[in-house]
């Protein structure tokens, strides 16, 4: 493979792809080796984003040796870090091919088919190649970018730090270059993509290159924490007091820019050194120095950086203690439920899933730091020690900081030492636009009959909503937020206003639409963001034909059938049928027509006519269509002989029979707070479709009402008010059938010892001669005594078997 830089022709073998066609690079192919879809926990992607224009010869040289020896050392350690690596390249205007592939060898085959060539102007298509390393990468990964110009599509930022935040990964600059103005926003962009991904911008002679590489030999290690990250844009000096926690094997301490110096002391308050244990991993002079420390002792360390210009400082380790943060409008112990991002001035709560901490090790409080390390807020940690999983913790809420923030928390590990991490990016908050409102450009209405002017609001934050019809305004405002579910309101001539936050739609409901309300209806949504409105205009006319149909016709072969299509219009229209998108009637013309009422008659039916018939009508209001279903069903012997033999064909005959019912009791009584039973048994063919009314009124169900599959209506926690007749209502196509039960409410009566009651109150008996269904109901016990008083309850059902 090779790719061709700016200004030179392509070689033997080049390949050049425009952007467009990336993405189908992407896909598996000859470049991209399949991938297992298991992926071990904890795997990362190492990404070589590389600039191929021809000054970049000696850097791709050391890369391409460098690249070698990074991967046989991931490949050693005992806990692979890497689980598939990625290469970008990428010049002015091209990006790609890109190289996708679980494979090291092929990573480096790759890598050493890559050729630099041509040149240009400065600028470079980095940012987008960037994007694209992150898209295709693990989380938590390693994101190397090699180029010596600054960013020619630096418009494309903002997506690249969503990523990164979403993502969590690192992404570090080896810059050999920069168009000599570091001044510049196409600089600018890489020390906050650096920044914000904990990430570091190095600049280097072409023949430093390698030196870097064998510190990034070190850094791509598997269970690496963050201890500190900070930016700084002119001279400073900073001393850093840390908690070395018995789980970090290993500390490594970066910092990038002019004259870095760093020191690092023990809790012993002794400097460390080459002898005592202070490993260099690079020395660039006048730009980047990092330095290690391996198994340190617990305790608080003090580490002091200082440079004389813009730097960045960067301290983690190697450990199995760290976290993840989630933010939300709503407690939550569901990570599913949280944003990588919190929203700017929304009080905000933050979800922390720790790792590698087991009882009694707890986080103690989180804070909040700014890009230079200055404390912004703090926040403490409630401790629940019985909590499943163990790990989730709950902070309260708070309103975001205006600037970008990394997130710090500390605690104290099982053996109570003190121990810190900081977030491996940092955060900034989601600035909310004004409310975006969407309405269609024309909604219709039909005279006479109910209509709905709808609008949809999408608001990250609480916004207000009203209509207005040609510039009037329509009811009063409505207040949307997180915990608004929907509102009834009426306005001043009872048109109800009505909206379901759960989509953030809501409507301007017409009880009977007249001509008068013919017009413009605008729909505005204003927040704190600013205001968004749209526009529909609501068009008056005479509905389209309302049609009736049966919904199954069933017949035995031989029979006749009649399919019916009634159809209710204010204005002339035209009917017709359909069978398999044709005209039904030209099917068998002398077997099927259609009747002066507009009817579809079929003459001697045969089981190929069943199947859907469609009605149309066509007004100049619309059109309206409906399907009737003709099933034809029988069973019977038709015979054929020949001298050659008989042969028959049988056709199945399906018996319809009406519903019947049985309900019971036929008569019940009940007291309040009781539980109700009445049931209802159906038999029919094809099997009956049950509902329940109560005097005359449909029952839905509900928390008190519950209706079984067998058709049993149970009313849990009986109120005076549920008295009354109930019905059953069984149909299908072959009829209806009603039975009712009457409920009566009687309340609490005490009952006396009669003819037809015996009660031993000894025994605690109650005999009841004669059962009728009147007797059917809830029975209590009560007892009394000087400690207090017990009851409890039995239901009565009368009935035959």
């Amino acid at each position: 493979m090779a790719v061709c830089g700016s200004g030179g022709a392509a070689g033997p073998g080049a390949v050049l792809l425009p952007l467009p066609l990336l993405l189908l690079l992407l896909a598996p192919s000859p470049r991209a080796a399949a991938e297992p879809e298991a992926v071990p926990d904890g795997a990362s992607t190492l990404a070589f984003v590389f600039d191929v224009t021809g000054s970049m010869y000696d850097d791709l040289v050391q890369v391409i040796e460098g690249a070698s020896k990074i991967l046989e050392t991931s490949l050693k350690r005992p806990k692979r870090p890497l689980y598939n690596f990625a290469l970008v390249p990428f010049h002015d205007p091209e990006i790609g091919p890109v190289t996708i592939t679980t494979d090291p060898k092929k990573f480096q085959f790759e890598l050493r088919e890559l050729y630099v060539q041509g040149g240009g102007d400065c600028p470079e298509m980095s940012i987008g190649a960037i994007k694209i390393a992150l898209e295709i990468s693990l989380p938590g990964s390693f994101i190397y970018v090699f180029t010596d110009a600054r960013s020619k599509d630096y418009r494309l930022t903002h997506e690249v730090l969503q990523l990164i935040q979403q993502k969590q990964s690192q992404v570090v600059f080896v810059l050999t270059g920069d168009c000599d103005d570091r001044d510049h926003i196409g600089y600018k962009v890489y020390e906050e993509i650096a920044s914000t991904s904990s990430g570091q911008v190095f600049h280097l002679d072409k023949k430093q290159v390698n030196e870097v590489l064998k510190w990034v030999e070190e850094a791509v290690q598997a269970s690496k924490v963050h201890l500190l990250s900070t930016d700084h844009l002119s001279l400073a000096v900073n001393t850093w007091q840390i908690p070395f926690d018995p789980s970090l094997k290993e500390v490594t301490v970066s910092l990038s820019g002019p004259s870095p110096a760093i020191e690092i002391h023990n809790p012993l308050g002794k400097q460390l050194n080459k002898e005592s244990g202070l490993n260099e991993l690079l020395n660039i002079h006048n730009s980047a120095k990092v330095v290690n420390v391996k198994d340190p002792a617990p305790g608080m360390w003090t580490i002091k950086t200082s440079s004389s210009g813009r730097h960045s400082v960067r301290i983690t380790g190697l450990s199995t203690i760290d976290f993840r943060a989630g933010f939300s409008r709503k407690p939550t112990l569901d990570f599913k439920k949280t944003s990588s991002r919190p929203v700017q001035g929304i009080p905000t709560f933050v979800l922390l899933n720790t790792t590698g901490i087991l009882l009694p090790a707890r986080v103690d409080r989180l804070e909040l730091l700014s890009i230079t390390g200055e404390l912004l807020k703090t926040l403490p940690v409630k401790y629940y020690p019985d909590r499943k999983p163990y790990g989730l913790w709950n902070i309260s809420d708070f309103i975001p900081p205006a600037e970008a923030f990394f997130v710090k928390i500390t605690g104290y590990d099982k053996d109570d030492y003190l121990f810190q991490r900081v977030s491996s990016v940092s955060f900034s908050s989601i600035t909310p636009d004004a409310p975006k409102v969407t309405m269609p450009m024309k909604t219709p209405g039909y005279y006479l009959q109910p209509g709905s002017v709808p609008c949809h609001v999408e608001s990250l934050i609480p916004f207000t909503q009203y209509f207005t019809r040609n510039g009037v305004k329509l009811g009063v405002d409505q207040f949307f937020n997180e915990e608004t579910k929907s509102l009834f309101l009426q306005d001043l001539v009872n048109l109800p206003f009505s909206s379901r936050r759960e989509s953030s739609s809501m409507s301007w409901d017409i009880a009977q639409v007249s001509v008068s309300h013919e017009g413009f209806y605008e729909c505005v949504a204003t927040s704190s963001a600013g205001t968004g409105r749209a526009q529909t205009f609501l068009d008056v006319s005479e509905p389209p034909p309302v049609l009736h149909v049966p919904h199954n016709v069933t017949v035995v072969p031989g029979a006749g059938a009649i399919l019916t299509c009634l159809a209710e219009s204010a204005v002339p229209y035209n009917l017709s049928w359909q069978r398999h998108e044709l005209d039904a009637r030209l099917v068998e013309p002398a077997r099927i027509r259609v009747l002066a009422n507009l009817s579809l008659e079929l003459r001697a039916a045969r089981p190929g006519d069943a199947g859907p018939y469609h009605c149309i009508a066509t007004s100049e209001a619309g059109t309206a269509s409906a399907t009737v279903f003709l099933s034809v069903q029988g069973e019977c012997g038709c015979p054929a002989w020949t001298r050659a033999g008989t042969a028959s064909a049988t056709v199945f005959l399906s018996v319809q029979e009406p519903p019947r019912l049985v309900i019971s009791p036929k008569n019940q009584t009940f007291t309040e707070g009781a539980e109700v039973s009445i049931r209802c048994s159906a038999t029919g063919y094809p099997q009956p479709t049950v509902v329940w009314t109560r005097n005359d009124m449909f029952i839905v169900g509900s928390s008190r009402y519950r209706l079984t599959p067998e058709g049993t209506l149970i009313i849990r926690k009986a109120v005076p008010k549920d008295a009354g007749i109930y019905g059953c209502l069984a149909s299908n196509s072959a009829g209806t059938d009603k039975q009712t039960s009457t409920l009566i409410y009687i309340g609490d009566l005490e009952l006396r010892a009669s003819a037809f009651l015996i009660i031993d109150t000894q025994r605690g008996l109650l005999k009841i001669r004669e059962t009728q269904e009147l007797d059917a109901g809830d029975y209590s016990c009560v007892a009394t005594n000087d400690a207090g008083r017990a009851s409890g309850k039995i239901t009565l059902d009368v009935g035959c078997e």
